[in-house]
């Protein structure tokens, strides 16, 4: 073989030996970025990120506009607490009635001892 031949096979080895190391580099990179962990922990980060700039944006609506923002939440909490407060409502309800039962019972009962009298 000729001595250029062979300076063109140590160059063409030693470029194919850096791309390999390039790629064995990238390899490594992309294992340590697509490990469970760290992808939790990016979720994680961009959730508080968006969290805290979507509480910003809220207090900022409210700040401006805080009929509407008291209306809002004033539905939520309806919403939340919608069967306790059903319960009471109906509660209220039915304590009104035995009531009434028990104002009409109460005459009755007073007519017709009255009556006896």
């Amino acid at each position: 073989m000729s001595e250029a031949i062979q300076v063109r096979e140590a160059r063409a080895r030693g470029e194919a030996d850096a791309a390999k190391a390039r790629l064995m580099g990238d390899v490594d990179e992309l294992k340590a970025r697509l490990a469970p962990g760290k992808l939790a922990s990016d979720a994680v980060q961009t959730a508080k990120d968006k969290s805290i700039v979507a509480a910003d944006g809220a207090v900022t609506a409210a700040k401006q506009k805080p009929g509407i923002a008291a209306g809002i939440g004033a539905g939520v909490l309806v919403l939340l607490a919608r069967k306790p407060l059903f319960r009471a409502v109906a509660g209220l309800f039915r304590g009104k009635r035995s009531r009434d039962d028990l104002e009409q019972t109460g005459r009755r009962r007073a007519a017709s001892s009255e009556r006896y009298d």
